[in-house]
């Protein structure tokens, strides 16, 4: 009997790892052993997203290796690692049989099949290793494939803090690996939920704006003012919404002494690009619902008869729309003010950080 363990963050990663558990199984015996049964235990620990430093994880992965009696482990963790300032994909601890990867380095959309493809390679990877085989180029081949877009370049390397050797999958641009972090963590933010917590809030700008489109005073400004107008009350109206949802409920992250700086920036703006997302979505339902009501409520004649205009055709409709939606994400931004800070809180990386160090804390202190 061959035991994998894999050691998950809560949220994407264990969501992804319990999708391909049975298919992870038949995949080991084809390419490693088909002689042995293989077992796969799966545990969900904060550990792998609790701490920025990776001899640190591997301390507490070693652990789990000796108390559970496993053949190879795996840490996936929802954390970006970084070697050389630049993006870890994987990192193999070729001593130990164990190896850690980062679910962000997989960019905007970690697919399941991307997944398995680098969970298999990689353990294909340790269990040469541990055999002393050396013939590794295929493998590499088939991970460095998943990243298109992304040159990735595996290095081998020793650790002097850990007195372990190392090989590491990272990206071979800064600023690409960058790009590809923030996407990543953006997607395990999921600016849908953060749109789902604002529903309160499409519900207060739209009965604001529903009530306003009736009087002449709306139409009559959107009628006279030009697009650029129209284009900078729009930014202004989102952007003011994004950095008062930010003030109010506490989600900028604030340099501290003995904390990584790249970390922070990242959690930064991780958080904007996630809210932006979101207010991008929210700002175009409320669009689309204005749109609705002023083509419904707002007879064409009628209209232009009380504004003094020839004729109302369909641009009217779309900048009267644009023009409430706009005004209107005002109202919105007061009333985010007034949800649940939580809800808002848990969607952004920097909160569940610090969540993960107070609990982990508490656990410390209680034992």
């Amino acid at each position: 009997m061959i035991r994998v363990g894999l050691i998950v963050a809560p949220g994407t990663a264990n969501n992804i790892v319990n999708k391909i558990e049975n298919e992870l199984v038949e995949d080991f015996k084809k390419q490693i052993s088909a002689a042995d049964e293989w077992e796969i235990d799966i545990i969900v620990d904060p550990l792998t997203g609790e701490t920025e430093f990776t001899n640190q994880i591997y301390s507490k992965t070693d652990e789990y290796l000796r108390e559970n009696d496993w053949n190879f482990l795996i840490s996936i963790t929802d954390l970006p690692l970084f070697y050389k300032d630049k993006a870890v994909v994987i990192d193999i601890d070729s001593s130990d049989c164990a190896a850690m990867m980062s679910i962000p380095a997989f960019g905007w959309r970690p697919l399941k099949k991307r997944m398995k493809t680098a969970i298999i390679n990689t353990l294909v990877i340790i269990n040469k290793m541990n055999n002393n085989d050396t013939d590794i180029e295929e493998e590499c081949r088939e991970l460095k494939n998943m990243f298109t877009l992304s040159k990735l370049k595996h290095t081998e390397d020793y650790f002097e803090d850990s007195k372990t050797e190392h090989l590491l999958f990272h990206m071979n641009s800064k600023i690409r690996g960058t790009v590809r972090l923030v996407s990543g963590m953006t997607f395990a933010n999921n600016p849908y939920n953060t749109m789902q917590s604002l529903s309160g809030v499409t519900a207060i700008a739209f009965a604001t704006g529903a009530f306003g489109i009736i009087f002449s005073t709306m139409w009559n400004l959107s009628y006279l003012f030009p697009t650029w107008r129209l284009v900078a009350i729009s930014v202004l109206s989102i952007f003011g919404m994004l950095f008062w949802i930010i003030i109010s409920h506490d989600l900028w992250e604030q340099f501290k002494e003995g904390e990584s700086k790249k970390l922070t920036s990242l959690y930064n703006s991780t958080t904007l690009l996630t809210l932006f997302i979101s207010l991008l979505f929210y700002y175009l339902l409320l669009y689309l619902l204005f749109l609705s009501a002023a083509v419904t409520l707002l007879p064409p004649d009628f209209v232009a008869k009380t504004i003094q205009a020839e004729h109302i055709g369909v641009r009217f409709y779309l900048e009267l729309a644009w023009f409430a939606a706009s005004l209107t994400t005002v109202a919105g931004a007061i009333g985010a003010g007034f949800q649940d800070k939580q809800v808002i809180q848990e969607s952004t990386y920097g909160y569940r950080q610090r969540m993960r160090y107070q609990k982990n804390e508490e656990e410390n202190g209680e034992s």
